[in-house]
């Protein structure tokens, strides 16, 4: 009767913590889909803000290679589109040119290393303006004003400042037209991994601080089914390793008489010797580790240590001692 009191407390035990890892499992679901939830729609919010449409009133367009360009007030994207397809091809070459002249300049005279690309350029064309035209301005189209890059890079704290800009754009090469995204559209493309405006991105990084492409808002039907899995699998799976821990250690039920024959009582000598519950963990764990099991001898009850061997069937006359 005691061992079988045990086995119901046991199964009661383990359906108490059966109950409590569904209720874990649903407590862990619904504030996982609250947290998802809030971290989408502010990720979408953000998302939509920054890629919504805009109308700028003084466009500012970064060309790939040349450097920024300021349209007149009013200026549409397709009025800019056409003149930077009439227009930007020949200025990147001259961009090309000037670039690889400054450098080679600052290489051979080393005075001229702490002047910027424009103070150079002044200097040479007030010096011989016919001998240094390849210096000069490049004009697009009426009132449009150009900001060359940079002959060298700048370093990671000092980009130029790039909020201003408003479009991108990238040339038409062989077998590719020319492509003007506005700022929206460029991250558009660049999160749908369009290789264009990916390269477009990478070149404006070098130079300008902003702006910056950003990744789309998560997958939500995605996310939802990893939350739905991870309710399910985390609490269950801590649920099945304590269980089998817990049966790892716990000591298999047998009846009240049985008793074992081989074992004998170190106090008395008796063979009379019945096998008995391991006490707490901790001794569960020690006894496993020395791989010996608790007795207790019918006789004297006194309790010992012995290591397990096989059962076999007790004689009614082993019990009296053989009379």
């Amino acid at each position: 009767m005691p061992i079988r009191r045990r086995h119901a407390s046991r199964t009661n035990l383990e359906g108490f913590f059966r109950r409590v890892t569904i209720g874990v499992s649903l407590v862990f679901f619904l504030a996982s889909i609250l947290v998802v939830g809030m971290v989408w729609s502010e990720q979408k919010t953000e998302w939509n803000e920054a890629t919504r449409s805009r109308t700028y009133n003084h466009p500012v367009v970064y060309v790939m290679r040349l450097g920024v360009v300021g349209f007149p007030a009013g200026s549409t994207d397709q009025q800019i589109k056409e003149e930077l397809d009439r227009s930007a091809t020949a200025a990147i070459e001259k961009a090309v040119t000037r670039s690889a002249v400054l450098r080679s300049l600052r290489f051979a005279n080393p005075d001229y290393a702490p002047l910027t690309d424009v103070e150079l350029a002044s200097r040479l064309m007030n010096s011989d303006p016919p001998a240094w035209s390849a210096l000069g301005d490049i004009v697009i189209g009426d009132g449009a004003k150009v900001i060359f890059l940079p002959t060298t890079p700048p370093s990671l704290f000092h980009l130029a400042p790039g909020g201003d800009i408003s479009h991108l754009y990238v040339a038409s090469s062989p077998g590719q037209s020319s492509m003007l995204y506005t700022r929206g559209q460029a991250m558009k493309a660049v999160a749908l991994s369009e290789r264009r405006a990916l390269v477009v991105y990478e070149d404006l990084v070098t130079f300008y601080d902003s702006p910056r492409a950003r990744p789309a808002p998560f997958s939500l039907l995605r996310a939802l089914a990893l939350v739905a899995l991870g309710s399910v699998a985390l609490p269950w799976s801590v649920f099945f390793f304590g269980r089998f821990i817990a049966r790892s250690f716990a000591t298999p039920a047998r009846p009240d008489n049985s008793v074992t024959r081989g074992h004998v009582c170190s106090k008395c000598q008796s063979r009379a010797v019945v096998r008995v519950e391991r006490g707490d963990v901790f001794e569960r764990m020690l006894l496993k580790f020395r791989g010996k099991l608790p007795y207790r001898c019918l006789d004297c009850d006194h309790r010992f240590l012995d290591r397990p061997i096989s059962r076999r069937p007790v004689a009614a006359n082993d019990l009296t001692g053989g009379r």
